[in-house]
């Protein structure tokens, strides 16, 4: 049976009204393909296994940890099992400089060493515990967060020019936006607004800014991500135009013919050919 690419939403993990929740699970079944609203991380703290992310395999041990953003899709596999600290976090809890730094086309995945090991989940504890506590300080959570954050992002190969070339900030804080958001299919209106343009100057600039309008960047973005669906998963070719924020199945078509040169079944093939 050809699976299907679940959504997972942060108040449906962490509860309504919770902006952040780490938890210690033990995982024996192997998880479904899947996506979230949220922006997630797990670190492995026993067992084995791997993680199919965005169609590439990873191994899991001691030590290894994940970071995933709205656009990574993946499945966990214990060989047995897996001991996992998790946390879910609404991304709105993170500044533009760190999303800025997550914005990477490359898998958010490492192994650290034994004592970065124990400092992280000693840190994944103390939010744990502050959690649990009859009143916690969301201030302190943050900060704590901010800490697991900052010691991964030192992982991460430094991001900070792939911005930078646009000279208006705003045009900067929406490639962000969209980078992260462009399978929800935001509007020009709506980006527009998140940035405080109107919609005319915001049209105008970010032409100028790349040279290209915003529908056509937007699908742009959808389509690479397509493709990415089309390498790596079995899905159909309805849902995966769903999956990349196309509304419309012969528009979805249209678009990838005329971006990839032939129809997502012909690229599909030619590339399990490879």
């Amino acid at each position: 049976m050809t699976p299907k690419l679940h959504r997972y939403l942060l108040r449906a993990e962490a509860g309504e009204g919770t902006d952040i929740k780490v938890s210690e699970k033990t995982v024996r079944d192997p998880s479904r393909l899947h996506w979230h609203n949220f922006i997630e991380v797990e670190m492995v703290i026993g067992g084995s296994g791997y993680n199919m992310l965005n169609g590439q395999r990873f191994p899991l041990s001691r030590g290894s940890l994940y970071l995933l953003r709205l656009i990574d899709f993946h499945e966990v596999h214990p060989e047995p099992e897996l001991k996992l600290l998790h946390m879910c976090l609404d991304e709105s809890l993170l500044s533009e400089d760190l999303l800025n730094q997550l914005a990477t086309d490359k898998p958010l995945t490492y192994t650290v060493d034994e004592e970065e090991t124990g400092v992280m989940e000693r840190l994944f504890r103390l939010i744990i515990d502050e959690n649990n506590s009859e009143a916690p300080d969301k201030r302190y959570l943050k900060h704590l967060l901010i800490c697991i954050l900052l010691r991964i992002l030192k992982l991460v190969p430094d991001n900070s020019d792939v911005y930078s070339r646009f000279k208006e900030k705003p045009i900067r804080t929406a490639i962000l936006y969209l980078h992260m958001h462009f399978r929800e299919n935001p509007s020009l209106k709506e980006v527009a607004e998140i940035v405080h343009y109107n919609a005319s100057h915001f049209s105008t600039t970010f032409h100028k800014e790349l040279g290209t309008t915003y529908c056509e960047y937007l699908n742009v973005l959808k389509i690479s991500y397509a493709k990415e669906l089309l390498i790596s998963t079995s899905l159909k070719i309805t849902e995966i135009c769903y999956e990349s924020g196309f509304t419309s199945h012969s528009n979805f078509l249209r678009l990838f013919k005329e971006q990839v040169g032939v129809s997502p079944m012909q690229f599909r093939k030619k590339q399990n050919k490879v």
